[in-house]
């Protein structure tokens, strides 16, 4: 079996969740004895570096159209070679009717439907129509993104839509060079910080429990450097938040000695960070939201994310009991084990060897 995963995130993602997604399938996939190939002639994805034979570099951002240089590389190699299987990594739909195989696309969320016009364009909704009804198998992350495509897409056929989780590849780091850029008690937030994460209520719940708490910071990693509007509303206690990007490890750290994470997002298609907290010991508290509750199970604080009077009391409460929060960590650790990047890999092969007619 020969499978193809296109270049589209490797140009927009340095780190992220699709990103990780598609390294680890593919690595996975390709130990298990198949023809795994991702090409490209310009990449930004620190995941994929080592597998690649082109590396980030800042000088290629003074190169234009290099999607349209990848994308002319891709359908050339596709005409080229005879894919089984091509498995585009976004919604660009450059690739229909460029090849013979079979076209495989993962639906990670409905956020661009949800959303229109406020984090999304039109473009991205249409592209990704397009693909979707040019598949011959759908991948979805969660059975709550199963439902929402099918209400938004009602036609599409649901025994072509398969649902495979993602995993963690995090490990707990409890000590490590990152120690001097961490305060010693800190609530974590982590990703961007768009209207659909919720970053606005989630800085207002807990903005009287930092000023309650002499010790106690916020961390908020990647998403971006604060904005004007964020920067007002940190105000009366901007000495007490703290914002950085991370790698991996730092990221593991972050996680590892946080007293809790905070994932406030009104919508996921799954929500990989809940896993990584899982994976670092770290309590979470967690919207009661879309596909939320599959990751987190009876594991996590809930909240209601639209209420921040609730949110400030979920987390006050939690990080004030450290009984609960040794309690939180042991039930995060059960509950991560029914979610595995080796399982994702076998079920993605199974859809694989199942459009194939194997």
């Amino acid at each position: 079996m020969k499978v193809l995963y296109d270049y589209q995130v490797l140009l927009f993602q340095r780190y992220g969740g699709i990103s990780r997604y598609y390294y680890e399938i593919y690595n996975r996939i390709r130990s298990m004895g198949e023809d795994t190939s991702i090409h490209c002639l310009f990449n930004k994805n620190a995941y994929f570096e080592s597998e690649l034979n082109c590396h980030y570099k800042e000088e290629y951002s003074k190169i234009p159209f290099k999607s349209l240089i990848n994308k002319l590389y891709t359908i050339n190699d596709v005409w080229r070679q005879k894919y089984d299987i091509i498995h585009p990594t976004y919604y660009d739909p450059y690739i229909i009717g460029k090849h013979k195989g079979k076209l495989v696309v993962t639906v990670h969320d409905m956020i661009h439907e949800k959303y229109y016009g406020v984090d999304v364009d039109a473009r991205t909704i249409k592209n990704k129509k397009k693909m979707i009804y040019a598949a011959d198998q759908i991948i979805v992350v969660s059975e709550n993104t199963k439902q929402d495509l099918l209400s938004y897409y009602p036609d599409i056929k649901e025994e072509n839509i398969a649902v495979v989780y993602h995993g963690s590849s995090f490990k707990p780091h409890k000590f490590n060079k990152a120690n001097e850029d961490f305060p010693s008690k800190y609530i974590l937030f982590v990703g961007n910080r768009g209207e659909y994460k919720n970053y606005n209520r989630f800085f207002k719940a807990i903005e009287p429990i930092l000023a309650d708490m002499d010790d106690l910071y916020l961390v908020s990693i990647g998403g971006g450097l604060f904005n004007d509007e964020e920067r007002i509303m940190h105000k009366s206690v901007k000495e007490k938040v703290i914002h950085m990007d991370a790698d991996d490890m730092t990221l593991s750290y972050a996680y590892s000695n946080a007293l809790c994470f905070v994932f406030p997002s009104l919508y996921e298609g799954f929500g990989i960070p809940v896993l990584e907290a899982f994976s670092c010991g770290c309590p979470v508290v967690l919207s009661n939201t879309s596909s939320l509750p599959e990751v987190g199970g009876n594991a996590v604080v809930y909240i209601d994310p639209y209420n921040i009077e609730n949110i400030e009391h979920e987390v006050r409460n939690l990080i004030g009991d450290e009984e609960k929060m040794m309690k939180m960590v042991e039930k995060g650790k059960k509950q991560l084990k029914k979610f595995n990047w080796d399982l994702a890999a076998e079920q993605t092969l199974e859809c694989y060897r199942r459009v194939l007619g194997n």
